[in-house]
């Protein structure tokens, strides 16, 4: 495997050229960081720029044998960051490939290589005064937009589906050949770029979620800047409101339609982690915060049990009418309805800054408003960032937030949940009773997907240099996973570090995906273990 590999790194070299192939410890180790303890032996780290480059450096893999590993900007923080499933892959780092290639004013169609980001899109429209939004999410301004796709990942701006919005890609199969889709290899390219299903059997899925390609290009389809935005945010004084406020949610996401982004409900402890300091000096360390704690410190902040965020997109017209709807439904089942526009977020928070203190707990109250109606207009933030340093009270060590690199503890336990009253509770009781019993935050939030379901994302926050709290996060996690799925909640993607709890299920499902695997890739060479039971 040593000769291998070294004629492996010798060509790569050739092909990439020298600055491109980085193998000192230094270099690598950056790549290996985790919000955790998996942390994988990488030999090399290799970083192309062309699509030329990419299909070269997957025939050396394939000739010597050497398995590789391809992230977009790697940062996949709480599902295994940059490191691969296996040990000893080479790293393919994209973020060199970061041209936005096409940007089709008339239709928002944009065609990106894997390494451009959230800000560097929105700096670009903003440059050329295109009014389209760019699909943020909570994962900061500096993620690649591809990457997210890829792990068809979501947003709550209009076209929250991220891979939904995916019209065409192209991708380097593990021999080297060129992908792209039917209608392209027939000469029509720009037809294909505009219609995603394009002709016969769809195979553009196979490369989300999988390891049967790397993506080198990609057409998203953008949403328009509306004429108008107002979000709207609600509270459940109780607890058992819980139930009426997730049908009424339902009713308001069937008859709106597409006028409104997702909804996010978030239970108190969620929210006060987007509010104050962790009470360190009341929470012992391995313990966690009684409810009595709860109640008193959400008091301060005027936080309830539950607390809504949706926003409706259109002209005035429209979100005026979907504002009465929105009103009707909810009514009874919560209070303290309001709806902000971005100008009057933006006016409360410059009032208040102006204010001593910069207004104390009300300067983070319009400080967090105006960047959250920011994030639901498209605009890239990081206001959900410094969720992952909140437990463990660490602070950024360089300006920029890299939870990673600050060696913060962060897993996310991210599953479907039916929109159902019943559902929901059994699935907020069984999170809570576990995260409870392993000394872990229960911090809850449920954001739609469509009317039929959520998306929960439950943050497992923990010391990563402390092995006690590891090992407990790691056991929250397993229980967590085996009990929802015996209760028929199963996550939308995984971490690199959980995901043989999937792959190693003997069912037609994954004895299919791992036909179709061996048959473009009989030495198993692109991102084994990927999705794909090992061969």
């Amino acid at each position: 495997m040593f000769n291998k590999l070294t004629a492996a790194i010798e060509a790569w070299r050739r092909a990439l050229g020298e600055s491109a192939v980085l193998t000192d410890t230094d270099s690598v180790a950056r790549f290996s960081q985790d919000t955790g303890r998996f942390k994988q032996s990488i030999p090399a780290v290799l970083r192309p720029a062309t699509v030329e480059q990419v299909i070269s450096l997957l025939k050396i893999a394939g000739k010597w044998k050497v398995p590789v590993y391809p992230i977009s900007t790697g940062r996949n923080w709480g599902y295994g960051t940059a490191n691969p499933v296996t040990e000893g892959c080479a790293l393919v780092d994209l973020s060199a490939m970061n041209r936005i290639l096409a940007l089709d004013a008339a239709t928002g169609l944009a065609t990106l290589e894997p390494g451009v980001t959230q800000s560097q899109l929105r700096n670009v429209l903003d440059q050329h005064k295109l009014h389209y939004l760019v699909p943020v999410t909570g994962a900061g301004p500096d993620c690649s937009l591809v990457g997210n796709a890829v792990e068809r990942g979501y947003g709550i701006t209009p076209n929250a589906d991220h891979f939904g919005a995916v019209t065409w890609l192209e991708a380097v199969l593990p021999n080297g050949d060129l992908y792209q889709g039917a209608l392209s290899g027939l000469g029509c390219s720009d037809l294909d770029h505009s219609f995603k299903w394009g002709m016969g059997p769809y195979l553009d899925g196979l490369f989300t979620q999988g390891a049967f390609g790397i993506i080198t290009k990609m057409t998203i389809a953008l949403a328009p800047i509306p004429t108008r935005t107002e979000a709207f945010f609600f509270s459940l004084p109780r607890d058992c409101d819980l139930e009426g406020a997730v049908e009424a949610v339902r009713d308001v996401l069937t008859e709106v339609g597409s006028i409104s982004g997702s909804i996010n409900l978030m239970n108190a402890r969620r929210m006060m982690s987007m509010t104050e300091s962790y009470p360190r000096d009341i929470v012992p360390q391995g313990s966690i915060m009684s409810d009595n704690l709860v109640i008193e410190r959400s008091r301060r902040y005027q936080i309830c049990p539950w607390t809504g965020v949706g926003a409706l997109y259109g002209d005035s017209s429209i979100v005026k009418a979907a504002k009465s709807l929105v009103r009707k439904r909810l009514r009874g089942h919560v209070k303290r309805l309001m709806f902000f526009t971005p100008s009057l977020a933006r006016l409360a928070h410059n009032f208040t800054s102006v204010l001593p203190q910069r207004g104390g707990r009300l300067g983070k109250m319009t400080e967090n408003l105006n960047l959250t109606l920011q994030l639901l207009s498209g605009e890239p933030s990081e206001i959900a960032l410094p969720l992952a340093y909140w437990k463990s009270m660490r602070q950024p060590l360089k300006g920029n937030i890299d939870p990673a690199r600050d060696g913060c503890g962060l897993t996310w336990y991210s599953p479907l949940v039916p929109m159902s009253a019943e559902r929901v509770r059994n699935y907020v009781t069984m999170v809570e009773t576990i995260c409870r019993k392993h000394q872990i935050e229960p911090l809850i939030t449920l954001t739609s997907l469509s009317p039929r379901v959520f998306d929960s994302t439950v943050p497992i926050l923990f010391d990563a240099n402390n092995p006690e709290e590891s090992d407990r996060a790691d056991a929250c996690y397993r229980e967590l996973f085996e009990t929802g799925r015996t209760e028929g909640y199963l996550p939308y993607r995984m971490g690199v570090q959980y995901m043989n709890l999937v792959t190693g299920a003997d069912t037609s499902y994954w004895r299919l995906v791992q036909s179709l695997k061996q048959t473009v890739d009989p030495d198993d060479i692109l991102a084994p273990g990927r999705y794909c039971p090992p061969y």
